[in-house]
């Protein structure tokens, strides 16, 4: 996929993956929104990697708790 795009493929039944049920269950919708953010965040990273410290900006931006965020990326087995 060319960086320049804008756009990355969403399964429009991602919700309904095993893995992202458990999290929904777990998490909640905000957990579904922390996992799609991430994802966009890590295609708009060269090489699709984003360096953990950067986690605490995340959690300041998006007013949730750096240990939520940091649940998505380490309890679901989705990374």
């Amino acid at each position: 996929m060319k960086k320049d795009a804008y756009y990355f493929p969403h399964y429009s039944n991602a919700r309904n993956d095993a893995k992202i049920i458990r999290l929904r269950r777990v998490l909640g919708l905000e957990g579904y929104a922390i996992y799609f953010m991430l994802l966009e965040i890590l295609r708009e990273q060269t090489n699709y990697k984003y360096e953990l410290k950067g986690i605490e900006d995340l959690s300041f931006e998006w007013h949730i708790s750096k240990e939520k965020i940091f649940s998505v990326i380490n309890d679901f087995d989705l990374f």
